[in-house]
């Protein structure tokens, strides 16, 4: 990655560099963490094959408890999606490695901000890495679901998650300086990528909790429920193929900014492209977090809409605050 930095009356070259070695070497050991644990529950599992019965207890409701029985030949289950996450999250660090963010930040403040991010990313793949731990060690002992320490764990990674993310707003601020490009950069690709990989997630989850609506075990043998999935917003049963329906929404949103910013790409219009960016990323997080809860019957909290309201009018106001600068100046 190659850029020009305007800094007062200068203009500085500057060449790519990669992440500082000892940084590379700290996420290397964290991530050796994060892979660990899940390579030790899937020997595990093979040890204890044949001990196992045919039929084997798989998933669990909130109390950890198990809710449904399958084939154990399900029970790789949590080390292939654990390890497609793994895989996932090597492929999105390799990129914050060797690419350059394209934010308009000096060169310091381009290696603190990838620091940082690749750190909190780190702690995101813990996060996941342990939840499948637990839940394949839990399979192979066939013993419930420790829900109360992993809800700990969950809880501290957040508030670290939560850090990081003000630390990198705080260094794109201190650090803040004109750049011009002369390539495509790292944040503008992970925009793209990062949202159709959290609706392709969302897409398993409601195929994998599809079969199990309405999660009350009294309701789901009772006929008159069958097809029903319980919508606690609104204290009600429906067809559970209302569930579809944000699903279908998420996708003809996401196609919709690709084409924007296809086209705002072409003309070289920046600032819609960012605007498209922001959006993607914005709406892809919330859809993915309210699918969820939809497919485990929970409630959609007002906070979280509220948050994705202002999170978009913020960025709208700030493409049309932006736009506005560049009319004066080229009046």
């Amino acid at each position: 990655m190659v850029y020009l930095e305007r800094i007062g009356n200068k203009t500085e070259f500057h060449g790519g560099e990669d992440m500082n070695q000892k940084i590379i070497l700290i996420h290397r050991i964290l991530f050796s963490v994060c892979v660990i644990p899940l390579a030790t529950s899937l020997i595990f599992y093979l040890i204890k094959w044949n001990q196992l019965p045919d039929e084997i207890g798989m998933h669990f409701d909130f109390e950890g408890n198990f809710d449904v029985v399958s084939s154990k030949i399900y029970g790789f289950y949590p080390h292939v999606i654990g390890g497609l996450i793994l895989a996932g999250m090597a492929g999105a660090n390799h990129l914050i490695e060797t690419k350059n963010t394209g934010l308009k930040i000096t060169e310091k403040g381009e290696k603190l901000f990838k620091a940082v991010l690749i750190l909190t990313l780190d702690c995101f793949t813990f996060m996941w890495s342990s939840y499948f731990s637990f839940w394949a060690y839990s399979v192979s002992t066939q013993s419930p679901l420790n829900t109360r320490l992993y809800g700990r764990i969950e809880s501290v990674i957040m508030v670290l998650l939560l850090i990081g993310v003000g630390i990198q707003n705080y260094i794109c601020i201190k650090y803040k300086t004109e750049k011009k490009y002369v390539d495509s950069n790292l944040m503008h690709r992970l925009s793209r990528l990062i949202p159709w990989l959290l609706t392709a997630g969302g897409i398993w989850a409601i195929a994998e909790s599809w079969n199990r609506h309405p999660s009350d075990e009294e309701l789901y043998f009772n006929p008159e429920y069958q097809g029903l999935a319980y919508f606690e917003n609104f204290n009600a049963f429906g067809d559970k193929r209302l569930l579809l329906i944000p699903q279908i929404l998420i996708i003809a949103l996401l196609v919709i900014f690709e084409i924007l910013s296809a086209k705002a790409t072409k003309a070289n219009n920046n600032i819609l492209v960012s605007l498209t960016d922001k959006l993607k990323l914005i709406c892809g997080v919330f859809f993915f977090w309210w699918n969820l809860l939809l497919d485990t019957e929970t409630r959609i909290g007002i906070v979280s809409v509220g948050l994705f309201g202002l999170l978009c009018i913020i960025s709208i106001v700030t493409y049309i605050t932006r736009k506005n600068k560049i009319i004066k100046k080229e009046n």
